[in-house]
């Protein structure tokens, strides 16, 4: 490669840049619209940013071919997208760990360890509702999908970015998502016996 090739390559690699940071920006937002209307109840409207955010997945996908930069940017904006498919999911009771989205291994990964977060806030609002047993069933995928990835640990933080941490935050959310439980059922039976 001389150097006006390489002139050349860089000129194609940052107007590449540009277009996927606006693509990644796009499915970031729809992504993050549909958790947001899933935690509200609203999954018609949900639907409707996953499928707009998949739409873009598939335009991003195209940027493949500029490997210098598709790797390195595209994995924060594909972790989302997985969090709120798997949200949605999730919470439809349809959730499994085969999601034929097109992302990267390990977005595919750190976005379900952050799925946790997510089901723990679920969780808590069925609490305040006296919804216990969806309650319960979301605690259960909680340490489902916690035992799942936790085998995932013994690959490089260069592979799985952040794992370790997110999995301490999950595992530290589950215990205390089980403590709210036994609160929220105790208070509840205290209720009904009339106590205060």
């Amino acid at each position: 490669m001389d150097i006006e090739e390489c002139r050349k390559r860089l000129e194609e690699l940052e107007k590449g840049r540009e277009e996927l940071l606006k693509l990644l920006r796009d499915m970031r937002i729809d992504a993050t619209k549909a958790v947001a209307l899933i935690h509200a109840g609203k999954m018609e409207e949900a639907e409707k940013y996953l499928d707009e955010a998949l739409k873009v997945l598939g335009k991003v996908r195209e940027f493949k071919k500029y490997p210098e930069i598709y790797y390195s940017l595209t994995h924060d904006a594909m972790q989302e997208l997985v969090e709120a498919f798997a949200f949605h999911k999730a919470i439809k009771g349809e959730f499994s760990f085969s999601l034929d989205l097109g992302v990267e291994p390990p977005a595919l990964v750190t976005g379900l360890a952050d799925l946790v977060g997510e089901l723990r806030r679920y969780a808590l609002s069925r609490l305040v509702e006296n919804g216990f047993e969806e309650a319960e069933r979301i605690m259960k995928l909680m340490e489902e999908i916690y035992n799942e990835l936790i085998s995932f640990t013994s690959f490089p933080d260069k592979l799985l970015p952040g794992l370790r941490r997110k999995l301490d935050v999950a595992r530290a959310g589950i215990e205390r998502t089980k403590s709210d439980y036994i609160a929220a059922k105790v208070a509840r039976l205290n209720e009904s016996l009339g106590g205060n």
